[in-house]
Formats: structure tokens, C-alpha cells, sequence
């Protein structure tokens, strides 16, 4: 009978099942779980940079439709289409919430005589954009709604606008309102033109420093250089 010999180098049983587990063809476990964690975390990093890329996305959007509705009710608006510039604006202050939005609902809705309305969302326009620079068109026809509802009422909102007015180098027109205010004879379609002119001067030269650093606020002692807005006002 033949003996099987073992030689001094041969591993013991436990050593046997270790180089079982180990031997050519299986895995490493930790070497899986590495492997495992690692396309875990790449599939998260796909996930988060496509969210990234949905929510950018979404937000130009949604501004160029809220830009879009705003420059086709203005252009509406200029032209006496109120019915559509109401659905236009109507159609930003669904994209954005923003004061301007419902300041130029409040014009379309004082142009119609609706005045509870008009009212209403001036004041939620004023509260909403105190630093915002459409502020002062704001308090232009805040005045003018109410001046339509309620002398008292427009009388202290009138003052109120000119006083703001005020605090710029503001159109020699302004003498004009502040006359009617004192007086308290009112030509209201006078009124409206005036504030109208004095309002669309007053933004395009902030537009125009805002685009270019150029204009009516450039260099200026108190108003011009960088400045920010404050309660509608333009400090440096």
C-alpha cells in the first residue's frame, strides 16, 4: 500500500479554507464593497449635477418668460391694449413674483377703472419693492389711484411722491404737482402726464448708468458712483 506523504510546508485545515476563500477566480469582499461604493457615489454626483442643470434651466425659463411678458404688457399698455397687457402681466407675475409685475397690473387696472383692484395691488407693490428703482412709479400712481378714490387720501400719497421726487435733481416740473397738491386742484389728466414724464426720465437715466456707468448719475456729488437703492432712494 502506498502512503501519502505531506510535506513540512503544507498548510493546516484552517489554512486550507482561507486559501479556499482566497484562491484564483473569487472575489474580495472588501474589494466589492469599494468597488460598490464607489458607483454609488458617482451615480450620486450624476443625480446632483443633473438637478443642477434642471433647476438652471428652469430658472432661465421661467425669466425669460416673466422678461417676455413684462416688454410685450408695456408694449400693450402704450398702446391702450389693456386687456392684453393684463394678460401679459398676468403671465410674469405667474413666472415671477416680483413688485413691477403687479405695479404694472395696478396701472392696467387704474387705466380700466378698476380702483378697488388697482389699489389693492399698489400697495402689496409698495411693500414688496421699496429698493426696487420702479419705487418712484410706485408712488406716482399710488397717488393717482387714490387721488381718483379719495382727495385725502391721494392728497397725502401726492405729497408723499413729491417729497420723494425731491430728493433727486428732479424736472422743473415737479413745480407743476407740487402747485396742484397745495392748491388741491387737481387736473388729473395733466397729473398723469406730468408724473408719467417726470417717472420714465428718472428710470431711463438710472437705466442707462445702471448699462453704461454713464449719464445723469455718473460723477455726481451726492447720487453718482456706485450707489444702491434704499426705500426707492439712490444713496452712494
Amino acid at each position: 500500500m502506498r502512503k501519502t506523504v505531506y510535506t513540512g510546508n503544507m498548510k493546516n485545515s484552517s489554512e486550507l479554507k482561507k486559501a479556499d476563500i482566497l484562491k484564483p477566480g473569487a472575489r474580495n469582499t472588501s474589494v466589492i464593497e469599494r468597488s460598490m461604493k464607489s458607483t454609488f457615489h458617482f451615480s450620486l454626483l450624476i443625480f446632483q449635477c443633473f438637478i443642477l442643470f434642471f433647476m438652471l434651466s428652469a430658472c432661465s425659463t421661467t425669466y425669460y418668460a416673466y422678461s417676455r411678458g413684462i416688454f410685450h404688457g408695456k408694449e400693450s399698455l402704450k398702446k391702450g391694449d389693456y386687456a392684453e397687457a393684463k394678460r401679459d402681466f398676468e403671465g410674469a407675475y405667474l413666472s415671477e413674483k416680483t413688485p413691477d409685475a403687479l405695479m404694472y397690473l395696478a396701472i392696467v387696472d387704474y387705466k380700466t377703472n378698476n380702483l378697488d383692484s388697482a389699489e389693492r395691488l399698489i400697495r402689496e407693490a409698495e411693500i414688496m419693492g421699496s429698493g426696487n428703482y420702479h419705487y418712484l412709479r410706485v408712488l406716482g400712481y399710488k397717488a393717482l389711484i387714490l387721488l381718483k378714490k379719495s382727495s385725502d387720501q391721494g392728497l397725502e400719497a401726492l405729497d408723499h411722491y413729491i417729497a420723494f421726487y425731491a430728493l433727486h435733481d428732479p424736472l422743473m416740473s415737479i413745480n407743476d404737482v407740487r402747485q396742484m397738491a397745495q392748491s388741491g386742484n387737481i387736473d388729473m389728466a395733466r397729473l398723469e402726464s406730468l408724473i408719467e414724464e417726470q417717472v420714465s426720465w428718472f428710470e431711463n437715466d438710472v437705466e442707462l448708468y445702471l448699462s453704461t456707468g454713464v449719464g445723469y448719475y455718473d460723477g455726481r456729488d451726492t447720487y453718482g458712483g456706485p450707489f444702491r437703492f434704499w426705500g426707492g432712494g439712490i444713496y452712494r
